[in-house]
């Protein structure tokens, strides 16, 4: 099986005119195993490893931490009252100014190619959302890259946690110091934010190191990409704090176009925040962690991959690790992405992209076989005529490539074996 994140790979392929001109062929095998990291709640790592080669070319991988103020976007609490005259009594006597918060972050960074060059293309690797999902997400993928022969440039890797994820779950207040409990509903916003500071960080940091960033690009796998674009859309509209242009977008296991282009309701995105947020998530949560994540390999293996043993020994631990981190706060970004935060629609964010020559490549599966299809108590499974009526009208759907490439904006598509995603 085969995909971005290296755990479901084994061979992907990346032209580099989505990273950087000129065009170099680029290739990164995804055999090796996976790198172990343990974590600790109380203890940070600076760097993990760094060597420079023979010659010009340099391999640098170092752990560093980042800290971001937000005041969330939604500004949404997840204890907002019920009642509509209790909320308004409270607008009317509430003078205190919305409050922010400081979130402590570890990233890892991935340096490769020729050292004395001018030309240093950085690739932010946005994460997917999940049980225990962090920047680790990308450890098999990096350890790979960090083993190419790149010498006609520079290349940067940056990995993060997302707010709510793993590093990234606690939250401080600015002015009370105080831990906030619970996170406030988490949308598109609040990610894009905060890789864009991070961007910005970096590239002051790079600068004073000698290497000037020449351009970004971003990479992001399923439904986490509507954060890649809303960062391309404020790098395009000069709305963003960094300054280098962001020129390509990669897209693994791409949804289907609907996903791009409807939001939802955000009345009931913010009553399954709430009701996930509380009892019924914390015993969803225990669950999927019980007997050493038992939930998340049946999981994993039944709707992630075509066969299991594409996993790795490390997948399930690391999920586990990552979700028992800090006492288990990740479980507010999940519980996010489960009440739907990322499917606001993305059509004012591809509408800006129209005209200013920002490149959009994909990556497929070509695995799009489902041997177990998922149960739900609130659906149920339609006759067969009329199942065979839908999957007919779903074959005459625009594509989301056939889309961006009416916007503009089309690059190619990589397709790979194995199964990388069930949205086709």
């Amino acid at each position: 099986d085969h995909s971005i994140c290296g755990y479901k790979t084994e061979a992907c392929f990346f032209s580099a005119s989505c990273f950087a001109p000129p065009i170099v062929a680029y290739g990164a095998a995804f055999t090796s195993s996976v790198q172990t990291c343990r974590y600790h709640q109380n203890r940070r790592y600076s760097t993990l490893h760094s060597s420079t080669s023979d010659g010009a070319n340099e391999v640098v991988t170092k752990r560093s931490t980042s800290t971001f103020e937000t005041k969330f976007a939604t500004n949404r609490c997840t204890q907002e009252p019920n009642r509509k005259w209790l909320r308004k009594f409270l607008s009317r006597n509430s003078t205190k100014r919305t409050p922010s918060y400081r979130i402590a972050y570890d990233y890892d960074e991935l340096v490769i190619g020729n050292a004395a060059s001018e030309n240093t293309t950085a690739v932010m690797l946005v994460h997917p959302i999940g049980v225990g999902i962090g920047k680790w997400y990308y450890d098999r993928l990096l350890k790979s890259v960090a083993n190419e022969d790149v010498q006609s440039s520079r290349l940067v890797f940056i990995s993060a946690d997302l707010l709510g994820s793993f590093t990234a779950s606690s939250p401080i207040g600015s002015d009370s110091g105080q831990e906030l409990k619970k996170f406030p509903l988490l949308n598109i916003t609040d990610w894009a934010e905060q890789l864009e500071h991070l961007m910005s960080e970096y590239e002051r940091k790079s600068c004073k190191e000698g290497h000037e960033i020449r351009n970004w690009a971003i990479v992001a796998n399923g439904g986490c990409a509507p954060i890649a674009l809303k960062v391309t859309q404020s790098a395009v509209e000069k709305s963003a704090p960094f300054e280098k242009d962001l020129t390509n977008i990669v897209i693994s296991s791409p949804p289907r176009l609907p996903f791009f282009l409807e939001g939802t309701d955000p009345k009931r995105v913010q009553k399954s925040y709430r009701t996930l947020s509380g009892i019924a998530g914390k015993l969803f949560w225990k669950y999927a962690l019980r007997k050493d994540g038992k939930f998340i390999q049946t999981f994993s293996e039944r709707n992630l991959v075509g066969d299991p043993a594409s996993l790795g020994n490390h997948w399930t631990p690391n999920c586990v690790s990552a979700a028992r981190h800090l006492g288990g706060k990740s479980k507010y970004s999940t519980f996010a992405f489960l009440a739907g935060a990322l499917q606001d629609g993305c059509k004012d964010s591809l509408n800006s992209l129209k005209g200013t020559g920002v490149q959009i490549d994909f990556i497929r599966g070509t695995d799009r076989k489902q041997t177990r299809r998922p149960k739900s108590y609130f659906w149920k499974r339609k006759s067969s005529d009329k199942s065979a009526g839908a999957e007919a009208e779903l074959v005459k759907q625009e594509t989301v490539e056939e889309y961006i490439e009416r916007n503009g904006n089309r690059g190619g598509t990589s397709m790979i074996g194995g199964r990388i995603s069930l949205a086709w």
